[in-house]
């Protein structure tokens, strides 16, 4: 499996990941665009420049960005920090039907990827996800180190427009409701 950044910082190259340090350093500097790359699946990333308007230009001073696209790759999209909680976080990949109605690749770039062996990958690294979880929020798996964090009150969840404290009516442990709903 290959991670990169899929959107470059401004007037710099993708970064391509070898650790998991690095990748950590990645998200802890704000980094936000993620993306893994099985390479035995094939559609290898292909780069595309993004070239910012005159005014986007003048305003953060840089040309544009790159960006690297595949229809085989699994997104991970953050949302960061909202308000100072912990704001949700969700993985994103396509399937071989969506991507051969609504994608922007050529039928020649989608007939490059093993769709079946694709689609085992990104399903375990759902279930993995899914089973890791001690907590839910909504339909949003809580990680067991921000579920900690969050038991512990050192950090609030983003609950789509309001904070999220513990114990909440919101997130469900083991089944079962950790707060008490409102009457």
């Amino acid at each position: 499996m290959k991670i990169f950044e899929a959107y470059s910082i401004p007037d710099k190259p993708n970064r391509w990941f070898d650790t998991w340090e690095e990748i950590l350093a990645y998200l802890d500097g704000g980094g936000h665009s993620l993306a893994a790359w099985p390479a035995t699946v094939g559609g290898k990333p292909r780069m595309d420049r993004i070239t910012f308007d005159t005014n986007t230009q003048r305003k953060i001073g840089a040309k544009g960005r790159a960006a690297l696209l595949s229809p085989a790759t699994i997104k991970v999209r953050r949302n960061n920090e909202q308000n100072g909680c912990l704001a949700s976080a969700s993985i994103g990949y396509w399937t071989e039907k969506g991507a051969r109605q609504r994608s922007i690749y050529p039928v020649e770039f989608l007939d490059e990827i093993d769709w079946k062996q694709f689609r085992s990958i990104a399903g375990n690294i759902e279930r993995l996800v899914a089973k890791s979880a001690p907590a839910k929020m909504r339909s949003y798996s809580v990680m067991p180190d921000a579920f900690t964090r969050y038991s512990n009150g050192e950090i609030m969840l983003w609950n789509w427009g309001e904070p999220c404290a513990y114990p909440s009516p919101l997130i469900v442990q083991n089944g079962e409701r950790v707060g008490v709903l409102a009457p």
